[in-house]
C-alpha cells in the first residue's frame, strides 16, 4: 500500500462512527484516525504497526466505508457504501423478533444476483440462514439498484411482520411489560403463578452473575500492563512506570493500578491508581472513566508545572475520556518536606492537560488551591486552626496566602496570618534549583511573646506585645539544611512587658557577690535591632525603657542560655545611679551580676 496514499470517510463510514456499529477495537480505531489529511504512513506510526495498519486500511476500503482521495466512489465502492447502508438498517431492527421467511428474501437475491454486484453476494453470505444460489450472469445495473431495494424490503417486511402478537404488545404495554407478564407467569393469554421458567431465568442470572464475578478476578490483566503505561505516558506527557495491574472491590469494584511513578524518582510516585468506567463505553470508540481514585500519592510541589505543560497532540485523550478525578492521602511534598493526608480532586482538559488542583485536610483546616494558565499556576492556601508539621510547630488561628507557580518559583505575594494574639503580613518566596534559595518580607504586630516562646523556648519567661519588621533568606538542598541556614535580619520591639528572673534594679542597688538571682523587670517598651539564626537570636543596640528604670546594652539567647551586658539607669528623686551588668545563665535560673 502506498504511505503517501491519504483515505477519507465515505457516508457509511462517518454513520458507522456514529453509530458504533464497528466492533472490533483496532478497526474503530483507524476508521476514527483516518481524517481525509493523515497520510497512511502517519497513521502506521501512531498506530505503532505498519502491516496491522495496511491490513485495516485495505478491510475499511474493502467495506466501502473509506475510499482514496484521488479514487472517487463508483462501481464497486458504491455497491459497498449502500450494503453498509443496509447493515445499519437491519442493526437498528435487530431487537425485533425475526420468523423463517427466506423465502421472500431469496426470491429478491436471486433477482439481484449479478456479476456488477457483488455486494449483495456478500450480504448473502453474512445471512447464512439465507444461502443464495449462484449469481446469474449480466443483469442491468438499473436491474441491480432494483433489486438491492427488494431484498431490504424484504428483510423489512419479515420483521415487522414476524410477530403480530409481539408487536400487538409492544404497543399496549412494551418490553417492559412483557417481562412483567414473564415472571408474573402470564405468557400470551395465559395467567398464574409463577411457573418454572421464572425459576430458570433466576437461577440462570445467578450463574451469569457468578462468572461475571469469576471473570473479573481470574482474568489476566496483568498482561496489559504495557498498554495502560502507554496510554498513561501519552495522556500526561510524562514517562509512567506502573508495577502490578489487578482487580479491586474497595470502596466499589475497580481495576487497580499499583506502584504508580510518573516523571523522574520522587516527582510524583501513586500508591495505587483505581479506574472506575462506564460499563457502557467499554465496546465504543472511546473508554469513559467517570473517576479515577489516586490513592497515596506524594506530588513534589516543583514537578505541578512540568506535569500541567500542554502536548501539541494527545491521542491518548482521543480513546479516554476521564470525567473525574479524586484525591485520598495525598502529600504535597516541598524539597524533603511534606504535607499529609490530603484529600480532593484534580481536573483535565480533553487534551488530557491538567487544570485544576483541589485538596484539603481531613478536618477541612487546610486547603490547597490551583489553576493552571498557560501553565503558570495561581495559587491560593488558606488555613483555620491549623498547626504546621514538624517541630517547632506554629498554631495559626488564620492563614491566607496568595502567589503563582512556575517551573522555577513558587511566590505568595501575599502572606496574612492571625496566630498568638497579633497578626503577621509580608510575602515569601522560593527558587528551585540544586540548590534552593529562600527570601521573604515579614512584618508582626502585637504578637503574644509569651505564647510564642512556649513553642521555641518554654523555660524562657518573658511576656509582652512582639512587633517585628524582618527580611527572610535562606538556602539549601534540603529542608532541614534550609532551616538550619534561614537567617532573619531587623528590629524588634516588645511593649507592655516583663521578664521573670532578672531582677536589674535588685541588682544595682543591693548587689551581692555571687549576683542577684529571682525577681522580675517590668517594662514599657523595649526596642532592639535583631539578628536571628538557627543558632539563636541576637539583639543589639537594645533600649529598655520603664519609668525611672533604663537599659541599654546587647543581649545573646541561644542554647537555652541568656548572654549579656547592659548599662542600667534609675533615676531617683536627686540623683541618678548609672551602672553597668551581666546577665548569664540558663533561661531557668540567670545570674543579674553588678561590674565594676
Amino acid at each position: 500500500m502506498n504511505e503517501n496514499a491519504v483515505y477519507v470517510k465515505t457516508e457509511a463510514g462517518e454513520e458507522a462512527v456514529s453509530k458504533r456499529t464497528i466492533v472490533q477495537r483496532n478497526l474503530r480505531s483507524i476508521l476514527i484516525m483516518i481524517d481525509g489529511r493523515t497520510p497512511v504512513g502517519n497513521l502506521a506510526q501512531q498506530f505503532g504497526d505498519p502491516l496491522i495498519v495496511e491490513g485495516l486500511v485495505g478491510e475499511l476500503e474493502h467495506r466501502g466505508l473509506v475510499r482514496r482521495i484521488d479514487a472517487p466512489p463508483q462501481g464497486e465502492e458504491a455497491d459497498r457504501a449502500e450494503l453498509s447502508s443496509m447493515l445499519v438498517d437491519i442493526e437498528d431492527l435487530v431487537s425485533q423478533p425475526i420468523t423463517p421467511v427466506s423465502d421472500d428474501i431469496r426470491r429478491a437475491h436471486e433477482k439481484a444476483s449479478a456479476k456488477e454486484s457483488p455486494v449483495l453476494d456478500e450480504f448473502a453470505m453474512a445471512l447464512p440462514e439465507l444461502a443464495a444460489p449462484a449469481p446469474a450472469n449480466s443483469p442491468a445495473p438499473a436491474a441491480a439498484l432494483s433489486a438491492a431495494d427488494d431484498v431490504r424490503g424484504a428483510i423489512r417486511r419479515a420483521m415487522m411482520s414476524a410477530s403480530p402478537d409481539a408487536a400487538a404488545a409492544e404497543r399496549s404495554g412494551g418490553g417492559l411489560q412483557r417481562l412483567f407478564d414473564l415472571f408474573a407467569g402470564r405468557v400470551g393469554d395465559r395467567k398464574g403463578p409463577p411457573g418454572s421458567l421464572g425459576k430458570k431465568i433466576v437461577l440462570a442470572a445467578a450463574v451469569l452473575l457468578v462468572l461475571l464475578v469469576g471473570l473479573f478476578f481470574l482474568y489476566p490483566y496483568q498482561r496489559h500492563l504495557p498498554h495502560f503505561e502507554s496510554l498513561a505516558t501519552e495522556l500526561l506527557g510524562q514517562p509512567v512506570r506502573i508495577a502490578s495491574v489487578s482487580p479491586s472491590l474497595f470502596p466499589e469494584p475497580s481495576i487497580a493500578l499499583e506502584g504508580v511513578t510518573v516523571g523522574g524518582p520522587g516527582q510524583l510516585e501513586i500508591g495505587a491508581v483505581k479506574l472506575l468506567p462506564r460499563v457502557s463505553t467499554l465496546l465504543s470508540e472511546r473508554t469513559v472513566l467517570r473517576d479515577v481514585r489516586i490513592e497515596r500519592a506524594a506530588l513534589n510541589l516543583s514537578f505541578l508545572p512540568a506535569l500541567s505543560r500542554r502536548q501539541d497532540i494527545n491521542w491518548a485523550s482521543r480513546w479516554v475520556t476521564v470525567e473525574h478525578v479524586s484525591m485520598v492521602d495525598a502529600s504535597i511534598v516541598l524539597l524533603d518536606g511534606a504535607i499529609g493526608a490530603l484529600g480532593g480532586d484534580l481536573a483535565l482538559d480533553e487534551n488530557g492537560v491538567l487544570t485544576r488542583l483541589s485538596l484539603a485536610s481531613a478536618d477541612g483546616g487546610l486547603k490547597l488551591q490551583g489553576n493552571n494558565a498557560g501553565g503558570v499556576w495561581s495559587v491560593s492556601m488558606t488555613a483555620l486552626g491549623w498547626q504546621t508539621p514538624g517541630k517547632p510547630s506554629l498554631l495559626f488561628d488564620v492563614l491566607e496566602a496568595r502567589g503563582t507557580l512556575n517551573s522555577r518559583r513558587l511566590q505568595f505575594d501575599k502572606l496574612d496570618v492571625k496566630l498568638y494574639d497579633g497578626y503577621a503580613t509580608g510575602s515569601v518566596a522560593l527558587d528551585f534549583a540544586d540548590v534552593a534559595r529562600f527570601e521573604g518580607q515579614l512584618q508582626t504586630s502585637r504578637l503574644g511573646l509569651g505564647s510564642l516562646l512556649r513553642v521555641f523556648a518554654p523555660t524562657l519567661l518573658l511576656t509582652g506585645d512582639l512587633s517585628m519588621s524582618l527580611s527572610l533568606t535562606g538556602e539549601g538542598r534540603s529542608f532541614e539544611e534550609l532551616q538550619k541556614s534561614l537567617r532573619a535580619t531587623g528590629t524588634v520591639g516588645v511593649q507592655r512587658g516583663q521578664i521573670e528572673r532578672v531582677d536589674l534594679v535588685q541588682a544595682v542597688r543591693i548587689p551581692r557577690p555571687g549576683g542577684v538571682r529571682g525577681g522580675s523587670t517590668r517594662f514599657d517598651r523595649l526596642d532592639a535591632n535583631a539578628v536571628i539564626d538557627a543558632g539563636g537570636v541576637s539583639l543589639s543596640q537594645m533600649v529598655m525603657e520603664s519609668g525611672l528604670v533604663g537599659a541599654n546594652g546587647t543581649l545573646r539567647l541561644a542554647d537555652d542560655t541568656l548572654r549579656g551586658r547592659l548599662d542600667v539607669t534609675l533615676q531617683g528623686s536627686a540623683t541618678t545611679v548609672r551602672a553597668p551588668v551581666s546577665i548569664e545563665g540558663p533561661y531557668a535560673d540567670p545570674v543579674v551580676k553588678l561590674l565594676r
